[in-house]
């Protein structure tokens, strides 16, 4: 007897991602369809920053600057590259001011920018290498990667720590 199940999935991980997929069962042995195969759906993925293999920690002012002009990259848990087409970047900064009687304090301010591609708008690569300094933090999230099998992903977020 030859029975049909569908299988539909929600994966919620801020983005919602949503894949429907269809299973056969026959004699007691489920089959999946090769179209249905084929599609592997990636949960999470590991993004870096530039070619190198930093997705995160301390990392020294000069190493930044030069990586993140180069963009993102991504690969999946088996080491698959695929590309970045999307995230977010969040920097904060932080200055030292003074108030109206004379107490210095440190505040921070923040810049955050969408990118539709794996690299930085230009605006704010420019003005993101001019201004960092140590003890900023650098925060690249909701990172949206496809792998060459059309299969879609999102990569951990990535929080860098600026030092010497």
């Amino acid at each position: 007897m030859t029975q049909r199940i569908v299988r539909i999935s929600l994966l919620l991980a801020g983005l919602g991602a949503f894949s429907v997929s269809a299973q056969k069962k026959v004699n007691g042995k489920t089959e999946v369809p090769a179209q249905t195969a084929s599609k592997r759906r990636y949960a999470m993925a590991n993004a870096y920053l530039g070619p190198s293999d930093r997705s995160g920690g301390l990392i020294s002012k000069r190493a930044f600057d030069s990586l993140v002009t180069l963009g993102l990259t991504a690969k999946d848990s088996s080491g698959q590259p695929g590309r970045v087409t999307e995230f977010r970047v969040y920097y904060k900064e932080r200055n030292l001011y003074e108030d109206s009687v004379g107490n210095m304090y440190v505040n921070v301010d923040v810049m955050t920018d969408l990118s539709k591609s794996n690299k930085l708008n230009s605006y704010m690569g420019s003005s993101l290498t001019d201004r960092t300094k140590k003890g900023d933090t650098a925060i690249f999230d909701d990172i949206i990667v496809i792998f060459p099998d059309s299969s879609t992903a999102r990569a951990h977020e990535m929080k860098f720590i600026l030092g010497k």
